[in-house]
């Protein structure tokens, strides 16, 4: 093949090495360092040296690339004093080879112009090796790139927002612009505007989002800056913060080089069929590293295109794997410490044989830290202070943090209510207000990502100062190298396995212990998973291969089991996580996952009955409590969207507003419907107002840890729920379907729903307070959530004219994922009271079927 650029050629071969006695890594280094220097004499940057290996002699290895379409690269080959003789091939994405040089020498140079955003492979040989094996390194160069600056390239879009443009779920126009990102680049976009409060949103090829509002305060300037976790197409939606904003912009999209030290290395490549194919049937690229004695390793493989597996051997040879980290099926993750020195070898590799698809390595190697205890801050807030655009001021702090590990916040003070924001590497965001007291805020986690954590010391009402103390406290967890309780455990259909919660296990968000599991299922089969435990208040969830998630607490009312049946409406790995509903419980408990006649998932058919409902809203509560904006709407909203959109009629419909909505009205309302309300009909009670919490007369128990009731607030007087899980008993519903948007609801889900034939849909947690929805002119954003759910028939995902169980809370999760919009410092809801964080929809399906129809036309 015809060389590409015989100029450059030329130049490397008058590079002389020098012999030293140094590890093979500072020979190959040092000969890339001398050859930048000539290269960038003729504008040829060095992009990335970290590409190395050992190979015997005639041995082979691939090295996956990725390159920016349009510009000019050179990779130049070198290997170490025992190496007389190596080659380099380049293949196209395709797998075509597009340049070559196997002339009997040790510098080896191709040459591209690249023409495809998919993976280059170069094909490494050690051809003659005097002393195996011999060590080798590609230095890749890139025509015209700035030395140690992070822009690998950028685009500046001039736009406008208009009347006609696309439309955001909440109403602002919204303008989309596609681009290209490789795992471990820096992604800055800058959106800019003197016409409307500029707003933007950047959405990475999973489809999470990161957002952000006003960029240091300034209304006009948006900025969302991160490291990008994978690669593939990227999408910046340039928007507005108000509904109906209009006017010109300019978004700015900067790519480049990671901020990362020299301890991190990313790796972009693709499993096809011509790779390396392991016994069991699986492709496989292989990647290498050399350590030192004492260093802590984090490999970290992820991908959107199939199930990515994970193995490592370390240097002493005990070989570690990893399937889904923490449950994830799109990544595998493995941590240790390397007891000794030498080379680390690496196979990305797919959980089945034949899965092909592109994907991406993070390579962290980190030095063990020594035990140090917690890191203690005092300071204090101050008018000087960064100010949030909630008007707090704002004291931020950092620490970096490694998969393995458990961080703890503290945050104390005596002068004003504290309130705690953490961040991770990727920009998403936990929240904390009152760990048991104003003035006390704790924010527990898992480490889940490599890089800089940021902690953010406010207050809970703006203009407040005053000392604090803050404690951030780093411990390795019980799980640092590739443990079960990192991984996944395989149950056969048809089997029982039992396990044990216990300190050290992977968590949730909520303190809870978790272990996962996994089982392949068939499309068509019935299928029950069903945990049980003596020790423990039980909580199970099970995902269907496409994400749909199924939960359940307390089946048949019992804290001792929680159960799912599900007919299976896709093949493939359903994942289970076997959890506890309250915080730290540990003890063993028994997981089974059983097949049984397809008539046991207890459905009511679409239409057999009818739907009747009871709606109430207070706005003016007379003095009583603190009058709400729009909340006497939702009520006549839903009404409306229950008629339009599941066939209600008129007259089984009773509303109660304002200074109707009492509980003698309430009591007479459910005493009317009660009678005509028969097994085949369903019955939906929907709330939109105050809720609370109060002590409990007998203090906490099992169902009630917290020692706390939750109410809602009617005209004249509190419900708690276990008063409100007693009115319904008088319904004789098929299924009943409670949707309570108001503070705290979630706690409802524990004595509400455990009665069979209920389902619940609450606007957030029971320790969390619930936001008005003023941008969309509701009272909360669950009521509006729900009346285009079934009203406009958004929620009815396969167009099959009914909404069921399952369609209806993904359709509402998505809604709060998209529009309840939270983005960096300074930009994000506060829901207002005492709460532990930011508020999410809560849904607890009971005994109800996933695919059960709860709303037909």
């Amino acid at each position: 093949m015809i060389r590409i650029c015989f100029s450059l050629t030329c130049a490397l071969v008058l590079i002389t090495t020098t012999p030293v006695q140094a590890q093979w890594q500072q020979q190959v280094a040092d000969q890339i360092q001398r050859a930048a220097t000539t290269m960038a004499e003729r504008n040829y940057q060095l992009i990335d040296d970290s590409r190395n290996g050992a190979l015997e002699a005639s041995e082979t290895t691939r090295v996956s690339l990725r390159f920016t379409t349009g510009n000019a690269y050179v990779i130049l080959g070198v290997c170490d004093a025992d190496c007389t003789d190596l080659d380099l091939r380049l293949l196209d994405p395709d797998g075509e080879e597009i340049d070559i040089d196997v002339e009997v020498d040790d510098r080896p140079v191709l040459a591209l112009t690249a023409t495809d955003p998919r993976p280059y492979t170069v094909v490494v040989s050690m051809v003659k090796c005097s002393e195996d094996p011999c060590f080798y390194g590609l230095g890749v160069f890139e025509e015209g790139a700035a030395t140690g600056a992070a822009s690998q390239g950028g685009t500046t879009h001039q736009g406008t927002l208009a009347s006609g443009d696309d439309k955001l779920r909440s109403g602002e126009y919204a303008d989309r612009y596609s681009f290209k990102v490789l795992a471990g680049q820096r992604v800055m976009i800058d959106l800019e505007s003197s016409a409307f409060d500029t707003y933007v949103i950047v959405e990475r090829p999973g489809g999470e989002q990161v957002e952000n509002d006003d960029f240091e305060g300034s209304q006009n300037h948006s900025r969302v800056d991160v490291i990008a976790s994978q690669s593939g197409e990227w999408t910046a939606l340039a928007t507005s913060y108000e509904v109906g904003e209009e006017g010109s912009y300019t978004l700015n999209i900067s790519i480049g080089a990671a901020a990362t030290d020299d301890g991190t290395r990313f790796e972009s490549g693709a499993l096809a069929s011509d790779d390396e194919t392991l016994d069991s049937g699986e492709y496989a690229d292989r990647y290498s590293l050399e350590v030192q004695a004492g260093e802590f390793i984090v490999v970290d493989l992820r991908s959107a295109d199939f199930d990515p597996y994970l193995i490592v051997n370390p240097p002493d040879g005990e070989q570690l794997d990893n399937d889904d980290h923490e449950g994830d099926a799109s990544r595998s993750l493995i941590s240790f410490t390397a007891a000794s020195a030498g080379a680390v070898n690496i196979l990305a590799t797919s959980y089945k044989p034949g899965e092909t698809g592109t994907y991406d390595v993070r390579i962290d190697r980190l030095e063990t830290a020594p035990a140090s205890g917690p890191r203690i801050e005092q300071n204090s807030l101050a008018a000087p202070d960064d100010t949030l655009r909630s008007g707090e001021f704002a004291d931020s702090y950092e620490f970096v943090g490694r998969p393995g590990q458990r961080v703890a916040i503290d945050l104390t003070s005596d002068a004003f209510d504290t309130y705690l924001i953490l961040q991770d590497p990727n920009g998403e965001q936990i929240e904390n207000d009152d760990a048991d007291r104003p003035g006390h805020s704790v924010l527990e986690m898992d480490v889940t990502e490599s890089g800089t954590y940021t902690v953010l010391v406010t207050s809970f009402e703006p203009g407040e100062t005053g000392a604090y103390q803050l404690s951030i406290d780093m411990a390795e967890g019980a799980a640092t190298a590739a443990s079960d309780q990192r991984d996944v455990a395989t149950i056969a259909v048809d089997g029982t396995t039992r396990g044990q919660l216990e300190a050290g296990d992977a968590s949730r968000a909520s303190g809870a212990y978790r272990d996962l599991y996994v089982f392949e299922g068939r499309v068509g089969q019935s299928i029950m998973v069903a945990m049980t435990s003596t020790d423990f208040d039980t909580y199970l969830e099970v995902t269907s291969p496409n994400g749909e998630r199924i939960t359940n607490d307390d089946f048949n009312g019992s804290t001792s089991r929680s159960q799912v049946e599900l007919v299976l409406r896709d093949a493939g790995r359903y994942r289970i996580t076997a959890t506890s509903y309250v915080a730290d419980q540990v003890g063993s408990y028994e997981i089974a996952v059983q097949r049984f006649a397809a008539t046991a998932v207890s459905e009511l058919s679409p239409g057999e009955g009818r739907l009747y409902g009871i709606f109430a809203g207070i706005s003016d509560y007379g003095g009583r409590a603190s009058n709400l904006s729009y909340t006497a709407e939702d009520a006549i909203r839903v009404r409306d969207a229950m008629i339009s959109g599941a066939g209600m009629r008129p007259e089984d419909a009773i509303v109660l507003t304002d200074s109707d909505a009492t509980t003698t009205q309430l009591a007479a309302a459910i005493r009317q419907l009660a009678p005509r309300i028969g097994p085949n009909d369903q019955f939906v009670f929907f709330y939109s107002g105050h809720g609370s919490r109060v002590p409990r007369a007998d203090g906490p128990q099992i169902t009630d840890p917290d020692g706390l009731d939750e109410t809602i607030e009617l005209y004249d007087a509190a419900i708690t729920d276990d008063e409100f899980s007693t009115m319904l008993s008088a319904i004789d519903a098929g299924i009943t379907i409670v949707i309570l948007d108001a503070c705290f609801s979630g706690g409802f889900s524990k004595d509400v729903i455990s009665v069979p034939g209920r389902i619940g849909f609450f606007s957030s947690e029971e320790d969390v307070t619930s936001a008005v929805a003023v941008k969309f002119r509701a009272g909360g954003f669950l009521s509006i959530f729900v009346a285009d759910a079934v009203g406009d028939r958004l929620a009815d995902a396969d167009r099959d004219g009914a909404v069921t169980a399952i369609e209806l809370s993904q359709y509402l999760h998505e809604r709060y994922r998209s529009d309840l919009k939270s983005g960096g410092p300074g930009d994000f809801v506060r829901t207002g009271g005492p709460q532990s964080g930011y508020q999410h929809l809560v849904v607890d399906r009971g005994s109800i079927s996933p695919y059960q129809p709860l709303f037909q036309r």
